[in-house]
């Protein structure tokens, strides 16, 4: 699966697959057997999924049993690799899978007023590593970022769009909530 962001693609293993017009703002949403059972949690949806000549969204569900251990986590507030407690950190930048065999994210958007633009990334820089981890997709650096906070110091590694080698100390903010 990708999402809208065009950040990359991830397996996504273990669903409850639906054919049911699901779109986008439905996840979290119950998934309902006929009987009115809550049997899991909405998460994703295809939007090129054709059943008897329609098209419209394929959807994919969160066992119940796995969503409820989930949020008993987060309760708890244990994190995990999986689950990340509190606030989201930011650098602030729309990113895409590289095209380069040696991987990377590509920047393809900059926000204003953010620690990626204060540190001097552009669109078309390629962010090669975070504290000297490797990047090798989007995926990966975004899930590189949920193991930071806002208030956290990283080191961040790119390859500005004339092929030079750039490193930075960038303070993390806080992500947008939703």
């Amino acid at each position: 699966a990708s999402d809208e962001s065009g950040g990359g693609a991830r397996e996504l293993t273990d669903l409850i697959r639906v054919a049911a017009d699901v779109r986008p703002g439905d996840s979290g949403g119950p998934l309902v057997n006929s009987a009115g059972q809550v049997v899991g949690v909405t998460v994703a949806a295809t939007l090129t999924y054709r059943m008897g000549g329609v098209t419209g969204g394929e959807g994919f569900a969160i066992p119940i049993d796995r969503a409820l251990a989930v949020a008993n986590q987060i309760r708890s507030g244990a994190a995990s690799g999986t689950v990340h407690i509190g606030a989201t950190a930011f650098i602030g930048v729309g990113i895409a899978d590289s095209d380069v065999a040696s991987g990377g994210a590509v920047v393809r958007q900059v926000l204003p007023d953010t620690p990626a633009r204060r540190a001097g990334l552009v669109s078309g820089d390629v962010i090669t590593a975070v504290d000297g981890v490797p990047i090798n997709s989007a995926s990966n650096l975004s899930d590189i970022m949920d193991q930071h906070h806002p208030g956290d110091t990283i080191t961040l590694s790119w390859i500005d769009r004339g092929g030079v080698p750039r490193s930075a100390p960038v303070v993390l903010a806080a992500g947008p909530i939703g």
